[in-house]
């Protein structure tokens, strides 16, 4: 790293924040809240959810009130897996995958020209209509879905091995030199 002389070069983040309980802890809580918020009106409306889901003209008809019954109560039961940070590993892959299809439920809706009202937050036929620039929230989501699944995982690729050469250098010195 490059500095000008006499200047302390800033600190690197990126181990600390993709190794760190804190932030994995926030991201978790932030998410199941997110879920659980996003499905309380869905809860109370099904009906209204399920015309919803029928204006995406993805599924058949004779499908979408099971699915909207379903999937509204899968979104209660993922968020308070995530708060309370129970079966992680299948909330963190489940929020991936329910993110994934919204994304791409609202990508195919978007791309046939159909002007609706996401059903996200809220049932009320009225809300804002959905555009290609609307996306991004659907893209936060899903980074931070992403995040969340790979720490579950056990973390990005070569921090598990990172720590297990770490320990054994401690255990057995001189070990790494030896072995090639």
């Amino acid at each position: 790293m490059i500095t000008e002389p006499g200047r302390k070069p800033m600190p690197n983040l990126w181990p600390w924040l993709r190794n760190s309980r804190s932030v994995l802890l926030v991201l978790r809580i932030g998410i199941g809240l997110v879920f659980l918020y996003a499905s309380v009106d869905k809860v109370v409306h099904p009906d209204q959810f399920a015309e919803i889901m029928q204006d995406y003209e993805i599924l058949p008809k004779m499908v979408v009130n099971g699915a909207a019954l379903w999937l509204a109560w899968l979104e209660v039961v993922l968020g308070i897996c995530l708060i309370l940070g129970a079966w992680l590993r299948a909330a963190a892959l489940m929020g991936t995958g329910l993110t994934v299809l919204f994304l791409g439920g609202l990508s195919i809706a978007l791309t046939r020209g159909v002007g609706l009202h996401c059903g996200c937050f809220s049932t009320d036929p009225g809300g804002d209509v959905r555009t290609w620039i609307s996306l991004w929230q659907e893209g936060l989501l899903l980074l931070a879905c992403l995040w969340l699944t790979v720490q579950a995982f056990g973390g990005f690729i070569g921090v598990k091995e990172a720590a297990m050469v770490e320990r054994s250098a401690v255990r057995y010195p001189g070990h790494e030199r030896h072995r090639r």
